[in-house]
């Protein structure tokens, strides 16, 4: 995600969007026809910027959505995916407690909520996308570290615990840290909706607060349509992403597949992202 840094104030802001966009966009006939080149830049993108979004002429959706298999590893099947691993995000009656099949809003989150290693790459590939409302939204984990480390270090550094955070959803249970650190970079992990029941220490209410906050000021995040024939291409360790609310009764058909990152190219990725400040280095502001 393209950022730049206002000097006097130190913030970090998103420039225009649909500049950002229509930067991130790679074209194509299909995925097996990728080059070389078509290739390196892919990989380039989302190291830089967490995302990717590829456009692509032919319409054999399903065909293409898994041949990105060979550069992002294998595929992590979901309970609601199909023999293939393709979860279909799209409106569907008596599934209340599942908001992809809702056209409700959904808050900015990454996936794997309940997974112990939850999916490194998540792909979103649109096939019909509805005339109103239904904006893709994503914002960067880095965006929201950095804004924490200026404004509430000691607060961010207990979203490292590994108790930080718990999601339940009828008989499922995860508790973990927001924040992790691996190797020289960091990953985050966040999910804060109704569809499922959250809770956190009391000491840490103020600093989710913020995070939610922070997520829902429009210069935090990206918000565009997903065309049909695109394929959004994520770190899940990195960048967040959910919707806009549409009307009820309107169509609008994705596909999602989960990767697990380890593929013949997974040197060509880099998880999560390069911190400002490591976690050691937040330990000696906070006197610990």
């Amino acid at each position: 995600m393209t950022i730049y840094q206002e000097p006097a104030a130190k913030m970090y802001l998103l420039c225009d969007p649909k500049s950002n966009v229509e930067r991130n966009i790679l074209e194509a006939h299909s995925i097996k026809d990728f080059n070389a080149s078509t290739v390196k830049k892919m990989f380039k993108l989302i190291k830089q910027f967490g995302y990717v979004i590829i456009q692509l002429r032919s319409s054999q959706h399903k065909e293409n959505l898994l041949k990105l298999s060979q550069y992002f590893g294998s595929i992590i099947k979901h309970e609601h995916s199909d023999k293939h691993g393709i979860v279909p995000v799209s409106p569907r009656e008596n599934s209340p407690g599942y908001v992809n099949t809702t056209t409700t809003e959904l808050a900015l989150h990454t996936d794997g909520s309940f997974a112990v290693e939850p999916p490194k790459i998540v792909a979103l590939q649109c096939e019909v996308a509805v005339a109103s409302g239904g904006l893709t939204t994503i914002g960067d984990g880095r965006l929201l570290y950095d804004y924490l480390t200026r404004t509430n270090p000691c607060g961010l550094l207990n979203l490292f615990q590994p108790d930080a955070i718990t999601v339940q959803r009828e008989n499922r249970q995860s508790t973990k840290p927001i924040f992790e650190e691996h190797e020289s970079r960091t990953r985050i992990r966040f999910r804060w909706d109704d569809a499922v029941k959250i809770s956190v220490k009391p000491e840490d209410l103020p600093i989710i607060k913020t995070i939610k906050y922070f997520f829902n000021r429009p210069e935090n995040m990206l918000q565009f349509q997903l065309q049909p024939q695109q394929i959004i291409i994520m770190d899940n360790s990195r960048i967040l992403h959910g919707r806009t609310a549409f009307k009820q009764g309107a169509k609008r058909w994705l596909n999602r597949v989960w990767f697990d990152g380890k593929s013949d190219y997974s040197e060509e990725l880099c998880f999560g992202f390069s911190p400002r400040k490591t976690l050691e280095e937040f330990k000696k502001e906070c006197c610990l």
